[in-house]
């Protein structure tokens, strides 16, 4: 990105389909020093009457085609950038980071950096996940692929065991089964959250941890480490443990761009163990800027900035200001009344 930004604060054009992580990384960029333009799939979004954002313009006819969103997006993309003064275009979610990702529908679209195409459709699927750290030798749940009930029921897995959805987040899917007679009579009253294949993973008890990263070309370049508390708190601390299965994941993989790994750690047996990866900011971003590390901000100036050593979070407690926790909810809300009252899902 060179230089051109010394002066002022870049021009950004952000493009999101999930609300709620787009007004985060919106907000983050705010706090910076720059409002984003917006480009949201939502024809109406309240983040257009705050400050958060210059301007915000609906994405017309936005589809998917096949698992990505159709090349048609992109022409929306184009037309911006050509028409005003865009030093970069960021993504706020998978879909919009996948869009930006293959690169040979990019020209005249000054994209941020993400990771490859194939990285981030390979590690939204779970199960491709768990293959990786089984070869880089990190922590898991013991998981097992599983493609019918019949299978399901008669695995080896302790209980409680889990089932998730092989490519959804945010908990859609998950279950929690105490036994197999329990798992017997979800499925049979088909009850059964996550459809096959899914797969299904052993109870790992303690609490949940989260791992957000920024790396470039296979460096780790950012990184914050905090356990979920509940009111809406989280704790920040450094784990010498966590950034090592951070740095050793994103050397393996090459990676650029944002990530987040979320783990579960047990205090009895003092491990860790790698739940998933998201390719993609996360819910928990606004949170990491007020413990010192603005992802977006740092995500649009990684071209430009020299290398200095890694930057890690304050140690601490946070807890989100009454307007952020309070935005955090609407837009959540606003979406899902979008939603019910069009009848549109993407």
């Amino acid at each position: 990105m060179g230089n051109r930004y010394s002066s002022r604060y870049p021009s950004v054009l952000l493009l999101g389909v999930v609300p709620s992580l787009t007004w985060a990384v919106a907000r983050c960029l705010r706090c910076a020093g720059g409002a984003p333009l917006v480009l949201g799939w939502h024809r109406w979004s309240p983040m257009q009457w705050t400050n958060d954002c210059r301007r915000y313009l609906p994405w017309e006819g936005l589809v998917r085609s096949g698992e990505q969103l159709d090349t048609v997006a992109l022409w929306r993309v184009r037309d911006l950038c050509r028409g005003g003064r865009i030093d970069a275009v960021m993504g706020a979610d998978y879909d919009t980071a996948l869009l930006l990702a293959d690169t040979q529908r990019l020209a005249d679209i000054p994209a941020c950096a993400v990771p490859t195409a194939s990285t981030i459709s390979t590690f939204n699927n779970k199960w491709n996940l768990v293959r990786l750290l089984d070869q880089l030798e990190l922590p898991h749940p013991p998981s097992r692929w599983v493609g019918d009930a019949a299978s399901l029921l008669a695995t080896d897995l302790p209980f409680p065991m889990i089932t998730k959805p092989l490519d959804m987040w945010a908990s859609v899917g998950f279950q929690v089964h105490d036994s197999q007679s329990a798992l017997a009579q979800t499925i049979e009253r088909g009850r059964l959250a996550a459809h096959f294949p899914l797969i299904a993973q052993a109870y790992v008890p303690g609490w949940d941890v989260g791992a957000s990263f920024l790396a470039s070309s296979g460096r780790l370049v950012a990184y914050s480490v905090f356990q979920h508390r509940r009111r809406g708190e989280r704790v920040f601390y450094d784990s010498p443990r966590v950034r090592d299965y951070v740095d050793r994941f994103v050397s393996a993989t090459g990676y650029s761009g944002v990530g987040h790994l979320d783990l579960r750690y047990d205090p009895q047996t003092d491990r860790y163990a790698i739940l998933e990866l998201n390719p993609r900011f996360w819910a928990s971003l606004l949170y990491a800027r007020r413990a010192g590390v603005n992802y977006p901000d740092l995500l649009l100036r990684a071209g430009a900035a020299p290398s200095v050593g890694v930057l890690t979070a304050r140690p601490g407690t946070v807890r989100l200001p009454w307007y952020e926790a309070l935005m955090t909810v609407t837009m959540r809300w606003a979406a899902a009344a979008y939603e019910r009252s069009s009848g549109v899902r993407l």
